[in-house]
């Protein structure tokens, strides 16, 4: 079997918490949220999905490497991936069962069959796409680039921690050449989320996960000096986001993101760090990423009911499904995700204490 690549320090710790790159995820996941609630409001929300694939590729890389080396089987790595995702994908997945009973109860058009309903959570539960309706997950829309994340989880540990750069880059060129003339026939990047675009998706994933691993993969020095640069990188991710764009330049608009700007940010965002007095802010919303964007999708349609009996105008009524979105994102946080991912992680260490000697 190929060595693992020298990528980190000799000491083999992983670098310390990278608070730009926290800044920069959650400003992304609140661009998601607001994406799916008002489009006019991040037009290329979407976008965000390719950007968190560059982040996940990149602190994997680093985080794990050093573990692979010790001995770190593909198991239990997986396990650990599962450990992190889950939880807070189940309670995406019970937000969205609790509003299809709903819908259910109140003779909603919109309402799936008892009978697609119990498979969609058969499937789903497992983390498996529902074969019911056209979305792979039906109850919970944005999951599934959790779905992707997972198969590019194995396929990093499996395959990418053993290739040389060069491989790494081949891989990320083979993915773009499939998805340009894609992108630019459907008009922009907004796709993957649907059973006939899964390999779109695949290209999606491929390409950003993989060069996500390329960065983390250069050499870095231990020293990221504290400036506004960090802050840039951070506000920059939520300018393209948010940026509007003419429509007939879109596709354009948003290859120029996913394959240069997206990446570009992640390798800026690793070499610096934000000023003192924005750090905590980027550190919150770092945390609180995760969280809304695996649970933000049921609050959609109850928040746009309440915005339009209280009148409000576009830019309140976001801002409200905003500060729902991080009240609730937080409380999920520190009360269900962390507590339950305490007992897992326990639990998978105790289980690796028994089997140990086993293998000694």
């Amino acid at each position: 079997m190929k060595a693992l690549p020298e990528a980190l320090p000799r000491d083999g710790h992983p670098p310390a918490r990278y608070v730009t790159l926290d800044g920069m995820r959650g400003l992304a996941a609140i661009a998601v949220a607001l994406f799916h609630f008002d489009i006019y409001l991040v037009p290329h929300g979407y976008l965000a999905v390719d950007f968190f694939f560059v982040l996940s590729g990149f602190v994997l890389y680093r985080s794990y490497l050093p573990r692979l080396r010790e001995g770190l089987g593909i198991g239990r790595f997986m396990l650990q991936r599962l450990a992190r995702l889950y939880p807070l994908f189940m309670l995406g997945l019970m937000l969205g069962v609790a509003l299809a009973l709903q819908q259910i109860a109140v003779g909603d058009d919109k309402a799936m069959s008892g009978s697609a309903l119990a498979t969609t959570i058969l499937f789903n539960g497992a983390m498996l796409p529902s074969p019911v309706d056209l979305p792979l997950y039906p109850l919970n829309v944005p999951s599934w680039s959790l779905f992707f994340e997972i198969v590019a989880s194995f396929a990093l540990v499996a395959l990418l921690f053993r290739l040389p750069r060069f491989a790494l880059a081949g891989i990320c060129l083979l993915a773009a050449v499939g998805l340009v003339p894609i992108m630019l026939d459907h008009g922009s990047g907004n796709i993957g989320a649907l059973w006939h675009e899964y390999d779109i998706a695949l290209m999606r994933t491929a390409y950003s996960f993989t060069f996500g691993a390329i960065i983390a993969s250069l050499p870095e020095g231990h020293l990221r000096k504290a400036n506004w640069l960090g802050v840039a990188c951070i506000a920059a991710i939520g300018i393209l986001l948010a940026a509007p764009v003419p429509s007939a330049w879109t596709a354009r608009y948003d290859l120029l993101v996913i394959l240069v700007l997206s990446p570009a940010l992640v390798f800026l965002g690793t070499r610096c760090e934000p000023v003192s007095i924005a750090a905590p802010i980027a550190a919150f919303a770092g945390e609180v990423s995760y969280a809304l964007y695996a649970v933000h999708w049921s609050f959609i349609e109850p928040m746009r009911a309440a915005v339009a009996q209280l009148g409000l105008s576009p830019l309140p009524a976001a801002a409200l499904f905003l500060a729902v979105m991080l009240t609730a994102a937080a409380a999920a946080v520190r009360w269900y995700d962390l507590p339950l991912r305490r007992r897992l992680t326990a639990m998978l260490r105790r289980s690796e204490r028994r089997v140990r000697p086993l293998g000694a």
